[in-house]
């Protein structure tokens, strides 16, 4: 499949949002995905791990048991293996390179199924969740943070967004992934619409792009990608105002 994270642009978001992270919040965004979810000694498969930092943080600041964490660029893997190795937590997380599709585990295997911020690349929400329900043990818990759309077709900032951040987004709505949650046979499904803190976050990530700011991420990225990086974030900021574009937690429990 063809790359969609570029180093130059893997380097733009570490700089708006830490080292390790590829979207907004780091380990409070992790913390309030997880909320009650009893990670603590658990078996935990992280679906869209990108650069690693998540999984570290599920490790050091939840105890996960065991991370297995998955993506689909190679390149990424790289970026989370040496950093996991770096920090000796090898034997707590295996960074694992899969094909998109049906995962590739049996079923039963993991205590909770957590991702961040990367179903937004899955087409087949019914596919996904089903094979979250497959893998998990009886009993054992979701905790997803999802980029979710509004009801309505996108309007025209929401398509010059979608131009210009140039990934592969699938948008839906919450209620109907909530749906599609409790039709994969999941219960006790919990929601929280983050729209209201996202738009916060915006704005503290345009403010961040200001002044002597911005000198430090062009020499950071360079002057072309990073004015694409604030023509990006300024339209994203307004579909995320307009409530098009909406992040939200997602937990649930396979019954057992």
């Amino acid at each position: 499949m063809a790359r969609e994270y570029d180093d130059d642009f893997v380097r733009g978001l570490e700089w708006m949002w830490g080292e390790g992270f590829l979207s907004p919040g780091g380990p409070a965004e992790v913390a309030a995905i997880i909320a009650s979810t009893p990670v603590a000694g658990a078996r935990v498969l992280d679906i869209g791990c990108g650069i690693g930092g998540v999984d570290i943080v599920l490790v050091a600041d939840h105890g996960a048991g065991h991370v297995t964490a998955i993506d689909v660029e190679p390149a990424l893997l790289d970026k989370a293996r040496a950093r996991v190795e770096a920090l000796e937590l090898g034997a707590r997380i295996d960074c694992r390179l899969v094909e998109p599709g049906p995962l590739p585990f049996d079923d039963e295997s993991f205590d909770v199924v957590f991702s961040k911020d990367s179903l937004i690349h899955v087409d087949d929400k019914s596919m996904i969740y089903a094979e979250m329900y497959r893998v998990l043990r009886a009993g054992g818990w979701i905790a997803i943070g999802d980029w979710l759309g509004g009801a309505n077709a996108p309007s025209d900032a929401m398509r010059r967004w979608l131009d210009a951040v140039g990934l592969t987004f699938t948008l839906h709505p919450l209620d109907r992934v909530v749906e599609t949650v409790k039709a994969a046979g999941f219960e006790s499904v919990e929601s929280v619409d983050r729209n209201d803190w996202y738009v916060g976050e915006m704005r503290h990530e345009l403010a961040t792009m200001e002044g002597g700011n911005f000198t430090r991420l062009v020499a950071a990225i360079g002057e072309d990608n990073a004015r694409r990086r604030m023509e990006s974030s300024t339209l994203k900021y307004e579909v995320v105002r307009g409530g098009e574009l909406r992040p939200a937690h997602i937990r649930a429990r396979k019954p057992g």
